[in-house]
């Protein structure tokens, strides 16, 4: 696949190549903030920031339905195996969507390993390089560089939570977008992002919360006893990785840190 070269804080449309779904990245740029110290509990600490894209919204069921029905096309088609291709997961036993609506909906019930694995996908469906965010750059999008902090009698205008909700997610979009044009950074679903030691972050709060627990500052960490609960309705016995988690909350969004020299499904 020829790509033209993305240009420096400009927006762009990604077209998935098994799909051809679009979606909008936005340029964030480059700038400081402030997060969490896990050396320091209750402390934070400055970053840097380099400049990145984010998509504009969570990742949809259109967006991640491809990934996955990958093995279960493969196997209907009869393609061979490739050992350094990237799996898929497995058929859930209950809808992950809830019954609540696909599409435009945020997709739900993600494991950390699963949203990695997306990203690993599209990188290599696209050619560009996607990954989850940092906290720091989850942060610092969701504040628009610390400028723009949703006020809690603002909430209703940006984001669904408990007082809105009726108990559910809804289609991204349905809210207005913050400073930098991102939707539902707050409320939906709540978004796995890469905390400063490296281990799954969840920001943003989720649609059963109250206003003071969706917010920026938002956080649940991947603690043993929070891991737990994300695979409680794991069948297997002892616990794995899973692909498809517990809790009806956990979604993500991708961000892009520009041209990569992936190589792509399509030129295989």
């Amino acid at each position: 696949i020829e790509r033209d070269p993305l240009v420096p804080g400009e927006p762009y449309t990604e077209v998935m190549p098994v799909s051809e779904y679009e979606f909008k990245m936005a340029p964030i740029p480059g700038g400081t903030v402030e997060i969490p110290d896990p050396d320091n509990p209750g402390s934070t600490k400055t970053v840097d920031v380099s400049p990145f894209w984010i998509c504009e919204t969570e990742t949809t069921w259109q967006m991640f339905d491809p990934f996955v029905d990958l093995e279960e096309r493969a196997f209907m088609l009869d393609l061979p195996i490739d050992p350094d291709g990237i799996t898929g997961p497995t058929p859930p036993y209950v809808p992950p969507d809830q019954g609540w609506g696909k599409e435009d909906f945020a997709a739900l019930t993600m494991s950390f390993h699963s949203a990695e694995m997306y990203c690993r996908w599209l990188s290599k469906e696209t050619g560009r390089k996607y990954r989850l965010p940092t906290e720091a750059e989850w942060i610092y999008a969701c504040t628009a560089g610390g400028k723009s902090v949703i006020k809690p009698e603002d909430l209703d205008r940006y984001a669904w939570f408990a007082a809105n909700s009726e108990s559910q997610t809804h289609p991204v979009k349905s809210k207005e977008p913050n400073a930098w044009g991102l939707y539902d950074m707050l409320g939906n679903a709540a978004e796995f992002c890469i905390g400063s030691d490296g281990t799954p972050v969840l920001r943003g709060g989720w649609y059963a919360l109250g206003a003071d627990e969706v917010s920026a500052s938002a956080r649940v960490p991947q603690s043993t006893e929070n891991l737990n609960k994300w695979l409680e309705k794991d069948p297997q016995i002892p616990k794995s990785k899973w692909w498809l988690a517990g809790p009806t909350y956990h979604s993500f969004r991708v961000v892009c840190e520009g041209d990569s020299e992936i190589k792509t499904a399509a030129s295989e």
